[in-house]
């Protein structure tokens, strides 16, 4: 019998998430643009990559296995749950609800990291999402001050309305400075 060769078979194309981590992966390696890289990987899939969001349900499992317990129910009755959900206001029918929890609890969505555009420092939509230690790239154990101050520098030379920047991302990243700079 003859062996099948294997362009026979089906290869399973990679999800945008999966994309975007290589695309910085090479960014940093290789020191490639990462918008010029996306750009080149959608033109060889053919268009873009569908966006890979984690559903309602998924995202409420995650939750409650970062809070160690068996059910929802349980989870209703867990005191930091319960303030987060008051203190934001969130109605836990809903997607959105269930998102804030998971990015406060468990971490960011898959489709949310490596996020590459204009509003993203590395891998953050600042935007979007709120996390100043990785935009800055420091460790929140071992910074000081100095070194927060040196990050907004820097990303401020790149990133200030003057020299072609966002002046929401700027703004964004003199908040998240002075978040960092407030625990000193």
């Amino acid at each position: 019998m003859a062996k099948k060769s294997s362009s026979n078979k089906r290869s399973v194309r990679p999800n945008i998430n999966q994309v975007r981590a290589k695309v910085r992966e090479l960014s940093q390696q290789y020191g490639y643009d990462e918008q010029v890289l996306l750009s080149f990987a959608e033109f060889i899939n053919g268009g873009t990559f569908k966006l890979v969001e984690p559903s309602m349900q998924d995202l409420k499992n995650a939750v409650i296995s970062a809070f160690d317990c068996s059910s929802y129910q349980e989870l209703k009755r867990d005191s930091s749950f319960k303030l987060f959900v008051q203190e934001n206001h969130l109605q836990m029918n809903t997607k959105a609800a269930w998102l804030k929890v998971y990015r406060k609890f468990v971490g960011l969505p898959e489709s949310e990291r490596n996020s590459i555009g204009n509003t993203s420092i590395n891998g953050v939509d600042v935007l979007r999402n709120f996390l100043p230690w990785k935009v800055f790239d420091l460790d929140p154990k071992t910074a000081t001050a100095d070194e927060i101050k040196s990050a907004f520098n820097k990303l401020a030379k790149e990133h200030h309305p003057d020299r072609g920047g966002n002046s929401a991302v700027f703004e964004q990243l003199k908040i998240m400075r002075d978040s960092l700079l407030a625990a000193y």
